[in-house]
């Protein structure tokens, strides 16, 4: 009785003999080093008639390379963060890499746990949003500056010189705030994420300055720090509602800051914008249905994603050496419904005598970048 034999598995050789070209030249288009068009296209045809699969672990240990880059968030659940993962993924794709994602839910400790996994599974490269400083941080730090690999650093600016990918916060917060005030606001209220967070307390600071601009002071009372939820808000809102002298506009820091506000106003009966403005920061797939529609400093997510893993993949291939990198994009002010003229007083003029800039700034103007 005749053995059944096992089919034979096609083989790089087998791709070159049917595209009629040399096993170097198969090798450079799965490398994404230039081959010819007409050559190309002959090799992608061999491919699927031979159901040819690379050897990836092969190519892999040839190249001293796993292939994998690692990444970080604090919350998966925030809308912004996934937005920026999208942009690392479809580089990291580009350049063959895959992703290891992980979330710390805003804990150091979690996250360093997570830096120690990434490693051990030699991953070439990581992408880190930091979480907020945890009890061990300075020891943590001291590990962050010699880890073995690459690492690139996003949205919130690290306390040591490194790769960072970062969003000119004040700027977006500076603009955003100043719309309100145009529109004759002068009491602004800001609820912000507390813990100390690099991208809020820049929010802030583009929050004061934008009230120091026009000569308006800054009242303690109206600056108020929340966990990130919804429930919480959604409760700070309601004091702030509730309060002898309410303000006009709020200024929410992010994405579920600002729905928490909103279902705050909503719950007690207030309209948006007649009875108080919001101005939001990020946006979210169902913006542009929720109504009012919300204005808001929109970052460049995607693009901040994108820029980050290119950053490191350069550093990983060797094609980018030298001092620490910091790439800063520009946000967006998009003017939507939710921010409406002061009904007492009408908008006002500029306070100051600079100039009277337009109040939808910056836009996506090109990323500066700096050595450190």
């Amino acid at each position: 009785m005749a053995r059944s034999q096992t089919p034979q598995m096609a083989t790089i050789r087998d791709v070159a003999r049917l595209a009629k070209c040399s096993t170097a030249t198969v090798s450079r288009f799965f490398n994404q080093k230039y081959v010819s068009p007409e050559a190309e296209q002959r090799i992608r045809t061999a491919i699927d008639a031979l159901a040819y699969s690379p050897n990836v672990a092969a190519r892999n240990l040839k190249l001293k390379r796993s292939m994998i880059l690692g990444m970080i968030i604090p919350d998966v659940t925030e809308p912004f963060f996934p937005a920026v993962v999208k942009g690392v993924e479809d580089a990291a794709r580009a350049h063959q890499f895959s992703l290891m994602l992980f979330n710390t839910q805003e804990d150091e400790e979690r996250e360093a746990a997570c830096v120690d996994i990434l490693l051990a599974h030699q991953c070439d490269g990581l992408l880190l949003i930091k979480a907020p400083r945890g009890p061990r941080h300075e020891r943590y730090r001291a590990k962050l500056a010699m880890l073995p690999a690459p690492v690139v650093y996003l949205d919130r600016a690290p306390d040591l010189a490194a790769d960072a990918v970062l969003v000119d916060n004040v700027t977006g917060a500076r603009a955003g705030v100043e719309h309100l005030i145009r529109l004759g606001h002068r009491d602004i209220a800001i609820i912000m994420m507390g813990r100390d967070v690099p991208t809020h307390l820049d929010r802030l600071d583009g929050y004061r300055r934008a009230l120091a601009e026009y000569g308006i002071e800054a009242r303690p009372d109206f600056v108020h720090e929340t966990e990130p939820t919804m429930a919480d808000s959604y409760s700070v809102t309601l004091q702030l509602l509730a309060s002898a002298n309410p303000p006009t506009a709020i200024f929410a820091t992010n994405a579920r800051i600002t729905l928490g506000v909103m279902a705050a106003i909503n719950s007690r009966s207030l309209r948006c914008p007649e009875d108080i403005s919001v101005l939001g920061h990020d946006g979210f797939d169902w913006q542009t249905v929720f109504r009012p529609r919300l204005t808001i400093v929109e970052q460049p997510a995607s693009l901040m994603g994108t820029r980050a893993a290119e950053l490191l993949v350069q550093r990983i291939s060797g094609d980018l050496n030298g001092g620490a990198r910091r790439v800063v994009l520009n946000p967006e002010l998009v003017v939507r419904e939710s921010c409406g003229v002061y009904r007492e007083h009408g908008a006002m003029t500029r306070l100051s005598s600079t100039g009277a800039p337009s109040s939808v700034r910056p836009g996506y103007s090109p990323a500066v970048t700096k050595e450190l």
